[in-house]
């Protein structure tokens, strides 16, 4: 192996500059925290600035008696790390390349950096020459001259015109902090850029699956955590952007930045999209099902008569910007209308929300952002004639949006400002053993899925796989011996969540369509075989299917551990009565992930009644009209958020708050027996995060071997990527920005 050169001992790049010998990075001068791994990669790249360094010598020189697994990990980390002390971004890079799975590659002009020269102090020189007096003197001329040059100096700046060279767009990434994962939006606003441009609110999901609140200063490096906001859902600006609104465990909060405490102002209306500031006494909250107003100082919302999802006021403070679900074209229509009620102006369809953003360098016009086809997208528009002008403009690819909802990730300030997150397709199923040794693959490789289910006959397995340009997801079953698979639906709507009835020959699964809440709907496994709606009654996921093939279990709820979008209820359809819909534990804990025992006579679930969400089990009984008698029978303890059984019904298997899977002995009795807990494996939490769909994972009949999602470490995760001056960046419709 040849030896590698050594950098010069001075690089400069960009603002940049790499002092070799003292191990320092700079920027502007002034030194940035950077040491460790991220600076040896750094010395690394430029010792052989324009090739490509590959993973295996990175591997070589900073991670030799590491294994492979722990120098995925820790390369992503660090090359992160790296990214964000230079202001750099994987998607768009100005300074470090990705190749993927073969390394990086440093792509700026170098230059050799001199050392500064050592400055003439004037009076120490003039001293050694000069009487005391008199150097004093001349030092006293040389201040007031030097303070007269610089005055007149900032009135000829002040006379001479502005510079007619445009700002440069700067982008860089913003990753999650260690430990913490982003997550796509579905339902919500997760980050949100404040009105100035200088800050970026966001949530971000640890081991648990609990999100917390974070704040980076974009002229800073590192976020800052807001305290107890454990289970923050969605985020949005007042206009000041002094203070935060963020619904937390299902209460709406107003959150100040400089640490005062939180003011509670209720309960938070269900399925709460995003909220806008009105005026100073008067927000709009945006639901799946309607708009409220409320105030910012507190109280009980008010639903209004018109349904406004995803608003903005638009300059001059009479109309209002909102998107709403067209069933003619079934997809979403950016419409205005005023304030105070009228006739909307429609202007076009989307597959998301719209947002709207002033143009700084051509006064009273600005952009309408959304997503379309996985594409971010920009068109001019006049807020005071309400006019689209010219054509939009790509901005960027494989931007997350749903379809249903309007969600999409990306966010734009008043000053220039934008904030998006591409989605990052890199987990696939993965059966492995007790130990959590992979075994072999289940379905694609490097795609949008985070969970599936084995068919009872264990010949088939299915999946929920995520289509960024359709922003839905679609049903896939996959072979389990050959690994071929097929898509069986292909019609608009979203599919998630399948179950398979006990003789492996339909699934059950959820449906959401023409903007409407997702309901249980139930269909074969050929691409052929009609779907069958079940009853409507508000949200509806289903968890089950009972072993007699009688009842199908369902959530009223899409997220399994808090109330951020409703209290959790359990529910049963029963398809011998047509699907009626029988509630069965609807308390004032939130319950969910409910699933039968092999026997059908007992039932296990989820509910936070002990302050936080653990596994219970309690008899069901089957009747005209099913239910739940007896006590309820506790059997963990570190917290459970996806349950599953083992076939024959002596142990039970749970994902804890730590990321782990669980397993408890069960002896079924009129007093059912438990085990301790014995924690077998962990699933990595960006796992999770790097899919839309319902967290879960399942298990072979004898309990050997498990169903989870697994990432290409290769592939690095999801990031923020901010761009300043964005405008300045855009070009003709005919060369679209990637």
């Amino acid at each position: 192996m040849r030896p590698l050169p050594e950098p010069p001992p001075r690089l400069a790049f960009g603002p940049y500059e790499f002092n070799a010998a003292a191990g320092e990075l700079r920027k502007h001068g002034h030194r940035i925290r950077l040491a460790g791994q991220p600076l040896q990669i750094l010395s690394a790249l430029l010792r052989q600035p324009g090739e490509v360094v590959s993973r295996e010598s990175l591997q070589r020189q900073l991670w030799a008696d590491s294994t492979h697994v722990d120098f995925d990990q820790g390369l992503n980390a660090a090359v992160n790390k790296l990214r964000q002390a230079l202001s750099d971004s994987a998607d768009e890079p100005r300074y470090i390349e990705t190749l993927p799975g073969r390394g990086y590659r440093f792509i700026a002009p170098l230059v050799p950096s001199a050392p500064p020269k050592p400055v003439l102090v004037f009076t120490t020189t003039l001293s050694r020459f000069l009487p005391r007096r008199l150097s004093l003197q001349l030092v006293a001329l040389a201040a007031a001259a030097l303070v007269v040059a610089v005055f007149v100096g900032f009135l000829l700046g002040r006379r001479q015109p502005a510079s007619s060279t445009p700002l440069q767009p700067a982008r860089f990434a913003v990753f999650p902090p260690a430990g913490f994962n982003f997550e796509s939006g579905v339902s919500r606003q997760t980050f949100a850029l404040s009105p100035d441009g200088t800050r970026l609110a966001f949530a971000a999901a640890d081991s648990s699956g609990a999100s917390s609140l974070f704040v980076r200063d974009l002229n800073g490096l590192e976020p800052r955590l807001l305290p107890e906001t454990v289970g923050t859902h969605t985020v949005f600006w007042p206009p000041d952007g002094r203070s935060l609104f963020a619904t937390v465990q299902g209460q709406l909060r107003r959150i100040a930045l400089d640490n005062s405490p939180q003011i509670t102002l209720g309960e938070a209306p269900p399925y709460l999209f995003s909220g806008a500031w009105l005026r100073p006494d008067r927000l709009i909250l945006s639901t799946n099902h309607g708009s409220y107003f409320g105030s910012p100082s507190g109280g009980t919302p008010e639903l209004s008569k018109d349904a406004l999802p995803w608003p903005q006021i638009l300059p001059g403070g009479e109309n209002i910007l909102y998107a709403k679900w067209d069933p003619n074209v079934s997809r979403h229509r950016a419409m205005v209308r005023p304030l105070a009620g009228g006739t909307p102006t429609r202007l076009f369809e989307s597959d998301s929300r719209v947002a709207y953003t002033a143009s700084s360098l051509s006064p009273q016009t600005g952009y309408l952002l959304y997503v379309r086809a996985g594409t971010l997208l920009a068109h001019p528009f006049d807020p005071r004639s309400l006019r689209l002008s010219g054509e939009a403009v790509a901005i960027a690819s494989k931007v997350y949006s749903f379809l249903p909802s309007g969600a999409a990730d990306f966010s734009v300030s008043d000053q220039g400002t934008l904030a998006y997150v591409r989605l990052a397709a890199r987990s696939q199923l993965t059966w492995v053993d007790r130990q959590g040794r992979p075994l072999f693959p289940i379905g694609p490789a490097d795609a949008s899925v985070k969970s599936g289910r084995l068919s009872p006959d264990g010949k088939s397995f299915s999946l929920a796989v995520f289509d960024v340009e359709r922003a839905a997801q679609d049903l896939w079953i996959y072979d389990t011996k050959s690994n071929t698979g097929r898509q069986i639906t292909l019609a608009p709507g979203v599919r998630d969540a399948p179950v398979w009835s006990p003789d492996s020959k339909r699934i059950a699964h959820l449906y959401a369509f023409d903007g409407l809440p997702p309901r249980l709907a139930v269909r074969g496994i050929t691409e052929s075989e009609p779907t069958e709606l079940l009853p409507s009654g508000g949200f509806q996921t289903p968890t089950d299917w009972s072993p007699d093939g009688r009842y199908i279990a369902f959530a009223n709820t899409g997220i399994p551990r808090f109330a951020n979008e409703t209290q959790g209820d359990v529910l049963l359809a029963d398809l011998q009565q047509n699907g009626k819909i029988f509630p069965l534990l609807a308390t004032r804990f939130h319950e969910a992930n409910a699933v039968f025992s092999p026997d059908a006579k007992w039932l296990a679930f989820t509910s936070n009644e002990s302050g936080r969400s653990e596994l219970y089990l309690q008899a069901f009984q089957a009747a005209e009209s099913p239910r739940l008698v007896g006590p309820r029978h506790r059997a963990s303890d570190r917290g459970a958020r996806a349950v599953r059984w083992r076939r024959d019904g002596r142990e039970l298997f749970y994902l804890g708050f730590d990321g782990r899977i669980q397993a408890i002995a069960v002896t079924l009795g009129p007093v059912p027996k438990f085990g301790p807990s014995q924690p077998l494996f962990a699933i990595s939490p960006a796992a999770f995060a790097a899919a839309h769909s319902v967290v879960g994972f399942d298990v072979s009949p004898d309990g050997q071997r498990f169903a989870i999602p697994i990432v290409n470490t290769v592939i690095e995760g999801p990031s923020i990527v901010v761009v300043q001056n964005w405008e300045a960046a855009l070009r003709s419709p005919t060369q679209p920005h990637q």
